[in-house]
């Protein structure tokens, strides 16, 4: 993926999700979920590094992303009144400024899930983990409120099958990506249960 559309990419994101946010209608369903959690973000990370043609590339070109797409976001909320200056800084500054620095370590990682061995499948099941643990989320809060949020945990589920699918070619190694974040997200449903948390 070159320069160039790393940056038209990122600034299409920030134009997209900061003009849905602004939508009063949309408010609580699946189609604002993009900005607010990370599913669609994690899907957008994998693009641009399997894309790449080295990892220290991908560590870069997935920084400068949510470096110019998040700001946006806020940009266009702001300009439009959706949000003060005050409480798009606060948002930003609070959340997305310090997971943008983590994309450098993680974009770094994330290069690796392209590999086709079991290095492969391990990064590739980090990956698919976040997703699965927001699939508990979203459709937790689908049977409370159905069917807000229901799209989003179908994305997530998609979004799993279709990474592993297509990045990975090997049977075996497919079967890492996917069981790894099954188990590691009960994992952390029965460590939330027990520590008398809830997931959503």
């Amino acid at each position: 993926m070159t320069w160039l559309k790393v940056i038209l990419f990122a600034i299409a994101a920030g134009v997209y999700t900061g003009a849905v946010m602004l939508v009063p209608r949309l408010e609580g369903t699946s189609f604002q979920d993009i900005g607010i959690s990370y599913e669609w973000w994690v899907i957008f990370a994998v693009i641009i590094v399997v894309n790449c043609k080295n990892c220290w590339g991908a560590m870069l070109k997935c920084f400068v992303f949510f470096l110019i797409s998040q700001p946006i976001v806020y940009i266009v909320e702001i300009l439009f009144g959706s949000l003060s200056f005050d409480m798009g800084w606060y948002y930003y500054s609070n959340f997305w400024l310090p997971m943008t620095f983590l994309t450098l370590p993680g974009g770094l990682i994330a290069y690796f899930c392209r590999k086709q061995n079991v290095l492969g499948g391990i990064v590739l099941g980090l990956g698919n983990t976040i997703q699965a643990s927001l699939v508990l989320v979203y459709f937790g809060m689908a049977i409370k409120q159905f069917p807000f949020h229901l799209l989003s945990g179908l994305v997530c589920v998609a979004s799993i099958i279709v990474m592993t699918l297509f990045i990975q070619k090997k049977k075996a190694i497919r079967l890492i990506a996917i069981l790894l974040p099954i188990v590691l997200t009960a994992a952390i449903a029965v460590l939330a249960k027990m520590s008398g948390r809830v997931l959503f």
